[in-house]
């Protein structure tokens, strides 16, 4: 079969692009003696809590209720009883309300409705079955998936891709997940394609993962208007827009969404959490995550959602040398983490520990104007000249130059020779524009408040 990619895009110079130490290995179960979880698991309004110090919780129990439309439910993700609810600082967001938890281990449920399978389940349902559960995009972007799977009105979707990628360094929790789970995924996957009507869906999935391909594609084999594609391992492969490029041949225009082309793409761990919705009943309160670099004994855990870094790290038996850097996600895209009292999040896919000679930081040097920092980004962005408008605070040229657009996939910076500083700088551009945007959105509704009294 012909492997598909995208144009541009870099290939990591990492030694199997650091995945070898955890690629063959099985899922392992770990649950800690408690947990603290956090409201703002989506991208939208955070959760408000709804329990207090004391209350008693089951599993799948609502400890946080949304607040709009692009929000979503927490849930518990162990029983046991609530010992307090607090701020805590998280991943330079500011402060958020989180619920801490004591595992009683009884490993007690809340009630559950399964909807039955997913074949025969009332299309209906299946949306509102997502949005209660609480799911939200589990490849690291928090997008509800019910926000996702409905449609702005004049839109229409053709064709739904599963995104197998995992093209980050390190991460190979999707990869476990489509070898030993492939009929999870394929089921949380036909519920959406009956939910939205769509008789077409791809799986993409790295041709550096051949024992997933060959999981999947037995998976799908009896399964309608399901197929497996291969596609080229290369960065950032797993991106939405280079997805959708590889797999279908369409571009996104710039400032518009997958649907924008007549497309919806999900994660394979969301795919298995719909699954999991619709046919038990169960909201999402675990997830799969690769702990990977300098720990003694890598692993790809199964954890309640909330676990702190610090018992994951205790259940690979501890650090093997002194790390530089902890971070959750790859080395590409990951967030570094202050301390190791974080908690994992819906989104926490990985969480790689660097010693101190991997994780140090190389000082910026001048531009040489090489232009390979152009070659490289995977939407055709000019990240010198965006780096310059943000360095000098003109976010209005910025924004002109299209950084809004940038994923903040840190291809340019991998292959700049003067090592610059350049996702930091759109990070920061990008922040301040929205800052600015929702600043002037407010301004805007208060006038027209005030002129409406």
């Amino acid at each position: 079969m012909i492997k598909k990619t995208f144009k541009r895009g870099v290939h990591p110079h990492i030694p199997g692009g650091g995945k070898k130490a955890t690629r063959d290995l099985p899922i392992e179960d770990y649950v800690s003696d408690s947990v603290v979880i956090h409201m703002a698991m989506n991208i939208g309004a955070p959760a408000t809590p709804c329990v207090k110090k004391g209350d008693p919780v089951k599993i799948g129990q609502v400890i946080g209720t949304p607040n709009g439309f692009m929000s979503v439910p927490v849930h518990a993700s162990v029983s046991g009883e609530v010992t307090a609810v607090e701020d805590i600082p998280y991943l330079g967001t500011g402060n958020v309300k989180a619920v801490f938890i004591k595992n009683d281990f009884l490993n007690t449920w809340e009630d559950h409705r399964p909807l039955g399978d997913v074949e025969q389940v009332d299309p209906s349902l299946i949306i509102p079955a997502i949005r209660d559960a609480g799911i939200t995009g589990m490849g690291g972007a928090s997008f509800p998936t019910h926000v996702k799977l409905t449609f702005p009105e004049g839109s229409s979707c053709d064709t739904i891709l599963v995104n197998g990628a995992e093209c980050e360094t390190h991460l190979t929790a999707d990869h476990r997940l489509m070898i030993e789970e492939s009929r999870r995924i394929v089921n949380g996957l036909r519920a959406v394609m009956r939910a939205v009507n769509v008789p077409k869906a791809i799986i993409g999935i790295e041709d550096n993962k051949p024992e997933a391909i060959s999981a999947m594609q037995e998976a799908v084999s009896d399964r309608e208007g399901i197929s497996v594609q291969p596609l080229k391992t290369k960065y950032p492969q797993g991106g939405e827009k280079q997805l959708i490029q590889a797999l279908t041949g369409r571009q996104v225009p710039a400032g518009k969404l997958p649907i924008d082309c007549h497309v919806v793409v999900l994660n394979v761990g969301t795919c298995a959490a719909i699954a999991d919705a619709v046919t038990e009943g169960k909201p999402l309160v675990s997830r799969l995550t690769t702990v990977t670099g300098c720990v003694n004994t890598p692993k790809n855990l199964r954890v309640p959602i909330g676990t702190r870094v610090e018992d994951m790290i205790g259940a690979c038996d501890g650090f093997s040398e002194e790390p530089g850097k902890i971070f959750f996600g790859g080395a590409m895209t990951g967030i570094a983490i202050p301390n190791i009292s974080t908690p994992t999040a819906k989104s926490t896919n990985g969480i790689v520990a660097l010693n101190e000679k991997d994780a140090r930081s190389l000082d910026e040097t001048a531009c040489i104007r090489c232009g390979r920092c152009v070659a490289a980004c995977p939407i055709g962005l000019n990240p010198y000249k965006i780096k310059v408008a943000a360095d000098a605070s003109d976010f209005e040229t910025a924004e002109k130059l299209h950084v809004m657009d940038c994923m903040l996939c840190g291809s340019c910076a991998y292959v700049c020779p003067a090592r610059r500083w350049l996702t930091p700088s759109f990070r920061f551009a990008k922040d301040k524009i929205t800052a600015e945007r929702k600043a002037k959105a407010a301004k805007a509704a208060a006038e027209k408040g005030g002129a409406n009294q």
